[in-house]
């Protein structure tokens, strides 16, 4: 029952970051959007073309520099 419960809260908690994000600039229709995080970081990197979409997404480095802190707490690396 607790697993469910986790689950639930996780959800909230990333739902309710999604709308944080929309609030303070992602457009709309992205909030937490890996594949479209991924892309800009691939456009910055100079792997594709589009000039739209071609800047480094701090949303990814922050969830790259937190699960490496969160592994190196929990002594997972």
């Amino acid at each position: 029952m607790d697993s469910k419960k986790g689950i639930i809260f996780t959800g909230a908690v990333i739902g309710i970051l999604a709308v944080i994000l929309v609030r303070f600039g992602n457009p709309v229709n992205m909030g937490i959007c890996i594949a479209c995080f991924i892309r800009d970081t691939t456009g910055a990197l100079g792997l594709h073309r589009a000039d739209v979409v071609q800047y480094i997404r701090p949303e990814i480095i922050g969830i790259v520099l937190g699960a490496f802190l969160m592994a190196f707490a929990k002594k997972g690396v």
